[in-house]
Formats: C-alpha cells, sequence, structure tokens
C-alpha cells in the first residue's frame, strides 16, 4: 500500500469515526428532551393516591343511620367490623349492609305482632262461642270474670293478662267466671240469704258441698 492510500484510508476511517460518534450524541441529546414517540411513564397520579382516603382502612366503621325505634347493639358492630375490614368495604359500603339488616329485623317484628294480633282474634272467637260461658250470655260471663279479677287480681296479674292477651284466653275467661260467681254467691244478698250462715273458708267457695 502506498503512503497516499494510507492517508485516505485513515481520513476515510476518521470520518466514520466521527460519524458515529454525532450520531451518539444525537441519541443522548434525544434521551433528555423526550422525543416525540418515546413512552413515558405517568407519575402524575401518585401523589393523589397518597393524598387520597381510603374508608376501608379505617379501624371502626361508626355513624350508622338507623330507623325510627332500632338501636345499634354495640357488641354486634364490634364482631362485624373484622368482617367489614376483611371484605374492604367502605363506610358507605357498611352502611348499606346495616340497612340490609335493619330491615330483615323490622319486617321480622312485624311478622311477630301481627301472629299476636290474629292470636289473640282467635282466643276471642273461641271464647265467644265457648258453650259454657259464650254465646248470648258472653257479655254477661265477661263482666262476671271482670268483678273477680277487680276484686283478687294484682297489678302484676292485670298486665300479665294485657301484655299476652290472656284475658282474651276462653280458659281465663272460664277460670275467672267461675270464681266471680263462687264469689257473689258466698256474699248476703239484698235480701239476707246466708247471713246466719257466718264466714266460709275459702276451701268451701271455691269446693262448695253439695246439698
Amino acid at each position: 500500500m502506498t503512503i497516499e492510500a494510507a492517508i485516505v484510508t485513515s481520513q476515510t476511517q476518521q470520518t466514520a469515526d466521527d460519524a458515529e460518534l454525532q450520531s451518539t450524541d444525537d441519541t443522548t441529546t434525544g434521551d433528555e428532551s423526550n422525543p416525540e414517540g418515546e413512552e413515558v411513564a405517568d407519575t402524575s397520579g401518585e401523589d393523589t393516591d397518597a393524598n387520597s382516603t381510603d374508608d376501608s382502612s379505617l379501624e371502626t366503621y361508626a355513624d350508622f343511620t338507623l330507623p325510627e325505634g332500632l338501636t345499634l347493639d354495640d357488641a354486634q358492630l364490634e364482631s362485624a367490623t373484622p368482617l367489614f375490614k376483611e371484605l374492604g368495604l367502605t363506610q358507605e359500603q357498611a352502611q348499606k349492609l346495616v340497612d340490609f339488616q335493619a330491615a330483615q329485623v323490622q319486617a321480622g317484628q312485624q311478622g311477630q305482632m301481627d301472629a299476636f294480633t290474629q292470636l289473640k282474634d282467635d282466643w276471642l272467637a273461641q271464647s265467644k262461642a265457648d258453650k259454657e260461658f259464650g254465646g248470648d250470655k258472653f257479655e254477661e260471663n265477661v263482666g262476671i270474670a271482670k268483678q273477680a279479677i277487680a276484686k283478687f287480681g294484682s297489678e302484676g296479674f292485670n298486665k300479665l293478662l294485657n301484655d299476652f292477651g290472656l284475658g282474651n284466653h276462653p280458659e281465663v275467661i272460664r277460670l275467672m267466671t267461675k270464681v266471680g260467681r263462687l264469689t257473689k254467691e258466698d256474699n248476703p244478698d239484698d235480701t239476707g240469704n246466708n247471713v246466719n250462715q257466718g264466714p266460709r273458708d275459702h276451701v268451701s267457695v271455691l269446693y262448695p258441698t253439695k246439698s
């Protein structure tokens, strides 16, 4: 190889090296300026997520709204809180479950009240149809039963009859009617009967001796 050829080859190699170096510089400059078409990670939402409040991270759930007449049991809330947290429920989502449970409780209570009312009505119908004290004599016999309750019944007994509807039960009316009649027979009447017989013990009142 001649000296001129070597010089030309050296110059050509230098030119190629310079071109490669320039390309590398352009690429580096392009990375810094984020040329069009290159994907860039979006970190704009990181601060928003960091500053947002997640209800499911709450330690407790409180301030639930309940229908009038219902109260929230603290023990039940305490036992339900771990489940709320396990399911990752927000306060609003937990409120929906509380609303559902409250509706079930109300429906159950109404069903019990309806059943109780029906039971009392059935007892009253049976009493009015009873062959011993019902029918045309029903009102009269009920009056006698009321007199016996007023005389012998305590406040607690009266409350029991009213609260549980037992005042309509045929067996209660039957018993109190008998007590009322026996008590009435044991007392002197306006004509002076039984005046000379003296006081009778309770056994004689409840189990009178047949003549």
